[in-house]
């Protein structure tokens, strides 16, 4: 683990979290450093930090300052990483719990590191799922033919962080929708299934019933489905690229 730095992204106003984290990562003999998150309810961005047009044409929705937050919380932690002297970096959000075999999925990981860019360790709506390669017995590392948000815990390398940092601002989706467009950032992009980490349950630091008040009515979300639609094929189109390059096989749930 040499060659790893793990970054624990943390809201200052939540040192309970903090507590129960930095205990879990230490009973895995993981030492970390603490990012501070932005706060969305006592920031103000500007236009270099998020496109408000382009958020409500895509997203559906008007601005929601904290999960802005969130986004540039992770685009944040990728600079800071960028930085320092690490080749790779642990990712995570302050409400992961680890299973089992987590530290397994890690070691191996970390010793093929010629196989990924970036890996994700959490995720939902995932489905579609193309096995790239065995890395433990039952575990693997698979594409995701549709989408699949979350972005809680994830493994990354210098460059994929330099591609996400010289693209990934102004947002105008959140964190977890976009950072998935590896056909965009050109990195080997994959999720180990089954996940070796979920989210614990509490009360999102996102303020998700501020995000329902802010969505549009829907008629105004013609703009959504044209750029979900548009989304979706330039996933399908890399997918099956990378199908053709490689033989895989679709991963039975």
């Amino acid at each position: 683990m040499k060659d790893l730095e793990v970054y624990l992204i943390n809201l200052d106003r939540s040192p309970q979290r903090f507590k129960v984290m930095e205990k879990r990562l230490l009973k895995l003999g993981l030492k970390f450093t603490r990012i501070s998150a932005v706060d969305g309810k006592n920031t103000i961005f500007d236009d270099t930090q998020i496109d408000e047009n382009k958020y409500e044409f895509c997203h559906g929705k008007y601005i929601t300052p904290t999960e802005v937050a969130c986004y540039i919380s992770h685009y944040n932690t990728m600079e800071t990483f960028l930085k320092s002297e690490k080749k790779y970096a642990l990712i995570l959000e302050d409400d992961i719990i680890f299973n089992d075999n987590f530290m397994n999925v890690l070691n191996v990981l970390m010793k093929q590191p010629d196989d990924w860019d970036l890996v994700k360790f959490n995720g939902a709506h995932g489905g579609g799922k193309i096995k790239y390669k065995t890395i433990l017995p039952n575990v693997s590392l698979v594409f995701n033919l549709f989408h699949q948000s979350k972005c809680g815990a994830y493994l990354i390398n210098k460059k994929a962080a330099n591609s996400y940092v010289s693209k990934l601002l102004p947002m105008f989706v959140p964190i977890d929708h976009e950072y998935i467009k590896f056909w965009k950032y050109g990195i080997k992009g994959f999720s180990v299934f089954p996940f070796p980490t979920m989210e614990e349950g509490v009360e999102s630091t996102i303020d998700y019933k501020m995000m329902r008040k802010n969505r549009k009515p829907w008629y105004k979300k013609f703009s959504v489905l044209l750029y979900k639609t548009y989304v979706a094929f330039c996933r399908m189109v890399w997918v099956f690229t990378e199908v053709l390059k490689n033989r895989f096989t679709f991963v039975k749930k």
